[in-house]
């Protein structure tokens, strides 16, 4: 067997240890950032700047919807201040490529006829983790997905009301309204996304309520685009422009990002966008959160989902996939874009299983056994890797053995940020590389403490301490909003860079 690495073993060990991973400070951080009665412990935390935080797989219900208060995060700048949730109905959204175009509010927005849909919202890279070559990006296990009821109107209904188009086009473009940094080239960096205008016209709408409640600023209000059956990142948040365009905007994040291309590209327009969801299910229970349970007789419970179809069956193994049996679904039936919790009823005798499941969709496409390798790891659907290894013990208790407790958490967080504070500041030609040489510099995204940076964008590099294989990657091909530096720098500038960070970041 090939010996997996430290940070691989690592990474497979939180999938596990779901609840108490968050330093108190930081439990407390985003607990104000959900309704009541919201709790860290439901949550993996992977970054806080901006927020990706991952829904314990132990901590999903039964029934078909997600509470806003389990419900996963996945940002790709800060957000706007909160105050933009104190008066959500004066939200103004600019209505673009109509024949009266212009703004509208949210309070004006609300006079449209108004819509319920229960969709699923899940982010390109949902399991991530299972990718061998340990892609860039948050190490998603099965918990960057959820599905909820969203409220709104029709973006076809917001066009009839400013006169109808223009003129012909061909997607439907939004733009978020997250603040951007000075010095930048807002393409670079800004949250706007295209897709196909027949999709924009047919379903897409923008959204005020979740799950009966007010939009939370962390979950995109006062206003989001809600692209039924997408991938979480056409689903734009904060949004403060909407409309019809000839061609797909320029912006990095459509351009280059979130593109299916082979392991070692770099993305291009050409590579397939990151858009309709393709049918997908795992397990959640039991053994979602690591521990051994008592034998006899067994609920094995997951969900099922595939984008705009619906899923027709699920079957379900307990030895890897050697045999299936199918699954009966629980509750109602809430539409081709909503997600359709599963049940296999069993008896478990003492021993170690497999649990699986593969779906298969209402246009009789049935989920893969194995993942498609590509760069960034996306659109990860294979049944295989998202199994759960499940011990059956007649000693097995309730206790969760495998719980991280969160004392650790808060002892582990402090030694850092002492390490941190203890480092003295490398006046290094890498020092120097990291805040003056690149255009936009390394430090004015990234937070780094020996570079004495505290960036707006980019992940903290003191707590995601990226080995030297994964800068010089991010810097040859650039990462999410970050554009490649390969030719900004030689070779003996990059590798300068890279024992920079390395010797600087962690703890």
């Amino acid at each position: 067997m090939t010996a997996w690495s430290r940070r691989r073993a690592l990474r497979t060990l939180s999938l596990f240890t779901a609840v108490a991973v968050m330093p108190r400070a930081l439990a407390s951080a985003v607990g104000r950032l959900f309704p009541k009665p919201g709790s860290d412990n439901f949550f993996i935390r992977h970054n806080d700047q901006p927020w990706a935080l991952e829904t314990a797989r132990n901590a999903y219900g039964v029934g078909p919807i997600t509470p806003i208060s389990h419900f996963f995060v996945r940002n790709n700048l800060p957000m706007p201040a909160d105050t933009v949730v104190a008066s959500p109905d004066d939200w103004m959204v600019t209505i673009e490529g109509c024949r009266d175009g212009g703004e509208i509010t949210l309070g004006e927005l609300k006079r449209l006829p108004i819509h319920t849909v229960a969709n699923v919202i899940q982010c390109s890279g949902n399991g991530r983790a299972f990718f061998p070559h340990e892609p860039s990006g948050s190490p998603w296990s099965v918990g960057a997905a959820g599905c909820a009821l969203w409220t709104g109107v029709k973006v076809s209904d917001i066009f009839e009301r400013f006169g109808g188009l223009d003129g012909e086009y061909a997607f439907l473009t939004a733009t978020g309204g997250e603040p951007l940094p000075a010095g930048i080239n807002p393409d670079a960096v800004v949250v706007q996304r295209s897709v196909p205008l027949t999709k924009g016209l047919a379903d897409c709408m923008l959204v005020w309520e979740m799950n009966g409640s007010p939009l939370p600023l962390i979950h995109g209000g006062p206003v989001r685009l809600l692209v039924p059956g997408y991938f979480g990142v056409n689903n734009v948040k904060w949004v403060k422009s909407v409309g019809p365009t000839l061609s797909e905007t320029s912006a990095k994040i459509q351009q280059s990002g979130y593109r299916l291309r082979p392991v070692g590209e770099r993305g291009h327009p050409d590579h397939p966008s990151m858009w309709r969801m393709p049918v997908k299910s795992w397990i959640n229970s039991p053994g979602g959160g690591g521990r051994a349970i008592a034998p006899g007789s067994c609920d094995i419970l997951g969900v099922a989902f595939s984008g705009e179809r619906g899923v027709n069956q699920v079957e379900v193994s307990i030895d890897g996939g050697q045999h299936w049996q199918f699954a009966n679904f629980i509750g109602p039936d809430l539409g081709p874009n909503a997600w359709r919790s599963f049940r296999l009823s069993t008896q478990l005798d003492p021993g170690q299983y497999r649990l699986v499941s593969r779906a298969t969709d209402q246009a009789g496409d049935q989920q893969p056994r194995d993942r498609i390798d590509n760069e960034r790891g996306y659109g990860h659907t294979g049944w295989h890797d998202h199994g759960i290894d499940l011990i059956v013990d007649a000693k097995a208790t309730l206790a969760d053995t495998s719980a991280v407790s969160a004392k650790t958490s808060v002892n582990a967080a402090s030694g850092t940020a002492m390490a941190a504070s203890a480092r003295v500041q490398n006046q290094s030609a890498g020092y120097q590389l990291f805040n003056q040489k690149t255009q936009p510099s390394c430090g004015a995204c990234h937070t780094l403490a020996a570079a004495r940076s505290q960036g707006a964008i980019g992940p903290n590099l003191d707590q995601l301490a990226p080995n030297a294989a994964q800068i010089r990657k991010a810097v040859a091909q650039g990462v999410g909003a970050m554009p490649g530096y390969g030719e900004q720098l030689t070779s003996t500038e990059i590798e300068a860079l890279v024992k920079f960070i390395t010797e600087s970041a962690g703890p």
